[in-house]
């Protein structure tokens, strides 16, 4: 029997420890990127509902230096269980005047709620939270503040 398919010793490249052959390139992996700091997309809040149905006992009241909050009814009046988390939720916009009237109107039902804050709080964790899953650094700070 007669081996001339194969070469002789030494001569092919099988086996070699080192090669002068190039590599294959290896595709480039990019780990994929979590998206944890991606803003959200801000959907209507319930507060721009009743604000545009005219279920807030709210309006603007414009003066010659800034515009402020007018209320309808006394603060002592107001549930606390309906309309505070309705604010809180509203914190979210980012359009005025829905923005304006849910930060100013929160911040005047904390300065007067006085008792009938806390029995709420428990209310307030769903808007809070939702305003803070947005990621928008603006609505987090407000929120925050």
């Amino acid at each position: 029997l007669r081996f001339t398919m194969f070469q002789a010793k030494g001569i092919g490249s099988g086996g070699r420890a080192s090669s002068l052959n190039t590599p294959r390139a290896k595709p480039v992996v990019v780990p994929p990127k979590a998206g944890a700091f991606a803003r959200r997309a801000i959907t209507a809040s319930e507060f721009r509902r009743h604000y545009d149905r005219g279920d807030l006992p709210i309006q603007v009241l414009h003066s010659g230096t800034a515009n402020r909050i007018q209320w309808k009814v006394d603060a002592e009046k107001l549930d606390y269980h309906h309309y505070l988390p309705i604010f809180f939720d509203g914190v979210r916009e980012k359009e005025d005047p829905y923005r304006f009237l849910a930060v100013e109107g929160t911040h005047n039902l904390l300065e007067q709620g006085g008792t009938k804050i806390l029995p709420v709080v428990p209310q307030l964790i769903i808007p809070i939270k939702t305003a803070l899953n947005t990621r928008d650094p603006e609505v987090i700070a407000t929120m925050l503040k």
